[in-house]
């Protein structure tokens, strides 16, 4: 959700700089190029993942590939501007690429597959054969920028049959995908077209990391049953075209020292200081998400004015803030869904304000880091709620920002981060009641109970930070790639 900053992507890394380069592949780049008065200018897009690939390629080398999010190919880029160190290379996607492989097979087909969402899938063959031609010239662009000892480490579902192309290019190439969303069950899995393709693609790699071990076990079930592929489950290996492949468990961190720092400084104290004053009400929930039909934002606002329902005692106490970042906006679903929100909040706020307070304040926007975490320190709890996530950052996020042990953190169990975060309330998202049961509980338990729970969960998303993350990643890819190479060579 924040936005990358110089600051945090120039901090300390590893201790030891390994042979080769790191290629990292990704949808769409970290940065956009602005063109004005003839010159350009270079402006921040992601943060959180996308900050660490940027340290990595400081750190190591490289090259960072990935899609310009415009029609138009900047010329590659030396990165970053002030002290080039690796580079920066933009895929020429074309209109049709954009409309059949990006909005068609990735938005509408891939994305709420991988999220078990079958209703809202879009299948169509000539999106699917976008999005083979695209992974294609992700391959071709990366072949012509290997080196002899370099990794690639693919991200996402939006190149799946990358890493089989690179894989002919280059027998013995390291190669690590991660999955950054869910993936779903076999009998799911099922009803997609092309879903041997899909796997096989994915299997160019030598290792493939999800967020939980259930998502792992998923993709190796799917391998077994669907491809008839030999699989180890304990292990999670698979075995195909002479290869040992593993499949495991990641759980994504966040810079979470950054956050901590970021939410201690005057600026940001100050701002939660106005958005306190600004609110109207003692009491503050939050909720941070793009608008996309997967996050429950729905079913939260639902849960929400069940609990004033039932607790009419905290009326012009406790107000609602959510902070829903446009998303998609060009795709019909994502559409409907925000002019569903936006009449469930009229009547929510319509039906409970009195007297100058509203229950509810929706953001329809995009928010930078500072005013981001001036969020997460000014609420009394965090109430996300997705209705599957392959982990759930924000959670994290707002865990990170509190450098005291007050506050409290409602999640949904059909988060990837529920895994780790247990000592959250966690809810059925589908359950209103449950909701509203929910914020009942964070806001009338024990002081002591509060702290203990945040306590624990401060110290355990500080320690699974994204170094470790990657750390851990690269490791098991280097030793992956040597087992997978030594099969290969003993036939």
């Amino acid at each position: 959700m924040l936005e990358f900053t110089p600051n945090y992507a120039n901090g300390a890394g590893s201790k030891s700089k390994p042979a080769g380069r790191l290629l990292v592949l990704s949808n769409r780049a970290p940065i956009r190029v602005v063109s004005e008065h003839g010159r350009q200018r270079i402006e921040p897009t992601v943060g959180g993942v996308g900050a660490t690939f940027l340290r990595l390629l400081e750190r190591h080398g490289g090259v960072w590939i990935a899609w310009s999010g415009s029609k138009s190919a900047p010329a590659p880029l030396r990165m970053p501007p002030d002290a080039p160190c690796f580079s920066m290379v933009f895929p020429p996607l074309t209109e049709r690429d954009i409309s059949f492989y990006y909005h068609g097979m990735c938005n509408r087909g891939l994305w709420p597959l991988m999220h078990l969402m079958p209703q809202n899938c879009h299948f169509h063959a000539q999106h699917w054969n976008s999005y083979k031609s695209v992974n294609a010239l992700f391959a071709e662009v990366t072949g012509k920028h290997l080196g002899a000892h370099d990794r690639v480490w693919i991200q996402d579902f939006h190149l799946a049959l990358t890493p089989s192309m690179l894989r002919k290019q280059r027998p013995t190439l390291p190669i690590g995908l991660f999955w950054h969303v869910p993936f779903p069950p076999e009998s799911l899995l099922r009803i997609f077209p092309w879903r041997r393709e899909l796997l096989e693609g994915m299997l160019g790699a030598d290792l493939i990391g999800f967020h939980t071990p259930r998502y792992a076990e998923h993709f190796v079930d799917c391998c077994a049953r669907i491809c008839a592929m030999k699989v180890d489950r304990n292990a999670g290996l698979i075995s195909w075209q002479g290869r040992t492949i593993r499949a495991a468990s990641f759980p994504l961190g966040i810079p979470a020292d950054y956050f901590a720092q970021l939410a201690g400084s005057d600026r940001v104290q100050a701002r939660v200081r106005r958005i306190k004053a600004s609110l109207g009400s003692p009491i503050m929930v939050l909720g941070v998400d793009r608008l996309d039909y997967t996050k429950g934002i729905l079913e939260r606002v639902e849960g929400f004015e069940r609990f004033l329902e039932l607790n009419p005692s905290y009326h012009k106490r406790v107000a609602l803030v959510q902070i829903a970042v446009p998303s998609r906006t060009k795709v019909e679903d994502y559409a409907r869904l925000k002019r569903h929100l936006d009449e469930l909040v009229g009547r929510v706020v319509g039906r409970f304000s009195s007297e100058g307070w509203v229950p509810i304040r929706y953001l329809y926007t995009q928010l930078g880091a500072e005013e981001l975490v001036s969020y997460y320190q000014a609420a009394d709890v965090a109430l996300l709620t997705p209705l599957r996530d392959g982990m759930n950052l924000v959670a994290k996020e707002y865990i990170a920002a509190r450098n005291t042990d007050h506050g409290a953190l409602i999640l949904s169990e059909f988060a990837g981060a529920a895994e780790e975060l247990k000592e959250a309330l966690l809810v059925n998202p589908y359950d209103v009641d449950a909701i509203a049961q929910a914020l009942k509980q964070a806001l009338t338990m024990s002081e002591e109970e509060r702290r203990s729970r945040m306590n624990i969960l401060r110290r355990r998303v500080h320690r699974n930070n994204l170094d470790l993350w990657s750390q851990k990643f690269l490791g098991e890819l280097e030793r992956q790639n040597a087992v997978s190479s030594y099969a290969a060579a003993a036939g």
